[in-house]
């Protein structure tokens, strides 16, 4: 199917809006105007508007896409055969990364949001296949349940993300050691 003009550049102004956006939430979260996205995105503050409707909905297509790109990652990774190990690993950096671009506002505008609900939902299934290939590996415990493993990483990940306190920094050091919990336990191993 061939796109039209009008069509491309709608399409290119909308990704450049969201780029925009996404680079202006890893350094601000949600303290940006809509006049300094515009600029950053090098069109006008009514095209944002005419595209999205308002902010919040601009935040909530950064992280729709964001957390959708995340969910075709892992399942390109476990068709690779990634050890899970590494690929447990490199979720945590991408995690981290995307930590940065939330503060209360934008948890806010996400847990207000019906379609984020159901997009949670769907990247919640994607990592009960992470969670089942790790089993199906070897890597973790088989004889805990996936929504065991499941159940901790949502508490993990509301704690961090809910603790008023946490700086960027510290938020990174806590999901490390979080993370670390959860491939190792809390038992020093003697080898």
């Amino acid at each position: 199917m061939k796109v039209d003009g009008f069509t491309k550049r709608t399409e290119t102004k909308q990704r450049a809006i969201l780029d925009a956006a996404k680079s202006l939430m890893s350094e601000k979260q949600s303290r940006f105007t809509i006049s300094e996205l515009a600029r950053s995105a090098s069109v006008s503050p009514v095209s944002i508007y005419n595209y999205f409707g308002s902010k919040e909905q601009v935040v909530l297509q950064v992280l729709t896409r964001l957390t959708e790109d995340e969910m075709g990652w892992i399942d390109e990774r476990i068709g690779e055969h990634i050890p899970f190990e590494e690929l447990l690993i490199e979720i945590l950096r991408r995690k981290i990364e995307s930590a940065a671009l939330f503060d209360d506002a934008v948890l806010s505008i996400v847990t207000a949001d019906p379609s984020w609900q159901q997009l949670a939902a769907r990247g919640y299934a994607a990592f009960r296949s992470l969670i089942e290939y790790g089993k199906t590996t070897g890597a973790i415990d088989p004889d805990v349940s996936t929504d065991a493993y499941l159940r901790y990483v949502r508490l993990m990940q509301q704690a961090v993300l809910s603790d008023p306190d946490f700086t960027s920094h510290e938020m990174t050091e806590t999901m490390q050691e979080y993370f670390h919990f959860f491939l190792h336990g809390i038992m020093r191993r003697s080898d």
